[in-house]
């Protein structure tokens, strides 16, 4: 049986997430007009299942990553996999962070670093308190990345595994996921809602559920020969269970989970049912969905969700702002359409060229080196106001100064560093000093940036003294821990027994 790489994609699956992100913006109340003439019965139920469609995403991640990594003859190459998957989804991500903190922009060194890094390193929905902290949607990156991580593991496993037992094992785990669920919904709503709607670990089941349907579709499902007709019919049917729970649980019996609830995936079952069926149509219908345009929709639709917070904000800001008149008017008519060419024009103009280039940059660089960066910048940034001040009140006096200090050291001293080629292993381990003369300069302009931040900010009045010793303690620490990690790596590879010729 051939179940290496398949090169061709799904089509018809990429405009059902265009789809999906539409009704979450429907339940976010930004469609304005647009849907409003869909709000009639039995249509009005399906259009405000926005939120419990959030599930459907999570599971056909599942479904799609599974199509494109599962191959039972190669090794699986866990660095070109995380490679792809950062340069997937991180640069929209941190976009659209640095959007919202544009919104936030008179409060941000208010708020707490631990709050900020936890966006930023995309862990926010482990901590409840923090889930919807910016743009709050965001919180379901945390479970993609928590699905990044065990899928690889999951996947070895069920290469020895038959398709029967995956089935019985995804619906049992979807179940105890359901059960389990069900009982926290019911007990900790009104206390810990943050935990109860966000935390990653409740999403499970839905996510190996869309898995081994991807499984079961590349063993079995694509190798059917199905007739148009009949494919249409099993599609028919998918859709109209889905739909027929939907309006059910919505218009004639509210006591059964709909809406919010079944973000958890207690509609699991029936929706890879429907991903499936769709996979193997053969009908006129996978040949409109298809179509480049609707395909086009459909891959905006990460973009159209990941950034239609920010803008939301920004846009309205900008309207009460501008004096215009009627500005909630203006808003709910135009922001769709606004919304839709900005999704565009980043997926296509920004997403894709930036996709590309850092691809090209995470093969030459050494994640060991660039994540210690990382760590000895915080470690740096955190550490050296107090080292300096103590903790008492002259200390509190800083720490604007010292938030400051911190986000702009964070995102400067390592793209110096990048820049100056100081986090390239092949560099680090020549020979000669290329690789301490490449950090030196990366440090050293880093912090010229970071003090030049700080004095600028002195010099317009938002903070009362420059602390002239704490940037050259920092440089000189940071440059120290810099060269003493690099040289370990020399030490270390000098150490290693090299390959004998033969």
């Amino acid at each position: 049986m051939d179940l290496t790489l398949p090169m061709n994609r799904i089509e018809q699956l990429t405009f059902t997430r265009f789809v999906i992100v539409i009704l979450v913006l429907f339940a976010h109340d930004v469609t304005g007009p647009y849907l409003e003439p869909l709000l009639f019965f039995p249509l009005s139920a399906l259009v405000r299942s926005g939120s419990s469609g959030v599930s459907y995403l999570f599971i056909l991640s599942g479904f799609v990553m599974t199509y494109v990594y599962y191959r039972q003859d190669r090794t699986f190459d866990y660095i070109a996999y995380w490679r792809a998957r950062f340069a997937r989804f991180y640069p929209l991500y941190i976009i659209s962070f640095a959007l919202t903190c544009v919104y936030y922009y008179d409060s941000l060194l208010q708020i707490k670093p631990q709050k900020i890094l936890a966006n930023i390193f995309v862990v926010q929905a482990w901590i409840p308190k923090y889930a919807q902290s910016f743009n709050f949607v965001t919180w379901s990156m945390s479970v993609e990345i928590f699905f990044y991580l065990f899928f690889p593991f999951f996947l070895l496993w069920a290469y020895r595994q038959p398709t029967r037992k995956l089935i019985w094992v995804s619906l049992a785990a979807w179940a105890v996921n359901v059960v389990v669920y069900y009982f926290v919904w019911n007990a900790y709503i009104l206390e810990y809602r943050e935990f109860v709607l966000y935390f990653p670990v409740f999403y499970t089941g839905a996510f190996l559920v869309g898995i081994v349907g991807g499984i079961w579709y590349l063993r079995e499902g694509r190798h059917e020969v199905i007739s148009p007709a009949k494919s249409f019919v099993i599609l028919s049917v998918s859709f109209l269970l889905l739909a027929a729970y939907t309006v059910i649980s919505t218009d004639f019996y509210p006591e059964l989970p709909h809406d919010i609830r079944p973000m958890t995936g207690f509609l699991a079952p029936l929706m890879i049912f429907f991903i499936v069926a769709l996979s193997m149509d053969k009908s006129f219908v996978s040949r409109i969905l298809s179509h480049k345009f609707l395909v086009d929709l459909g891959e905006t639709a990460y973009a159209l969700y990941i950034l239609h917070i920010p803008v939301k904000w920004l846009y309205e800001w900008g309207l009460a702002a501008s004096g215009i008149a009627n500005p909630e008017g203006i808003f709910r008519v135009t922001f769709l359409p606004l919304i839709l060419v900005v999704s565009y024009v980043a997926h296509f103009y920004v997403d894709a060229p930036i996709r590309r280039w850092l691809k090209s940059l995470l093969q030459t660089l050494s994640l060991r080196v660039f994540v210690a960066d990382i760590l000895i910048v915080l470690l740096v940034a955190f550490a050296v106001f107090p080292l300096r001040f103590g903790t008492g009140n002259e200390y509190r006096s800083y720490r604007e100064m010292e938030r400051l200090a911190l986000w702009v050291s964070f995102f400067a001293i390592p793209t110096m560093l990048i820049l100056f080629r100081a986090c390239r292993y092949e560099d680090i381990v020549a020979p000669g000093f290329f690789w301490a003369r490449s950090t030196a300069a990366g440090v050293t302009l880093g912090f010229i940036v970071v003090s030049g931040a700080a004095y600028a900010g002195y010099a317009t009045g938002w903070f009362e003294n420059f602390p002239r010793s704490v940037f050259f303690f920092g440089w000189l620490v940071t440059l120290g821990l810099s060269l003493l990690f690099r040289f370990g790596m020399r030490a270390w590879r000098a150490k290693r027994p090299q390959p004998v010729a033969e």
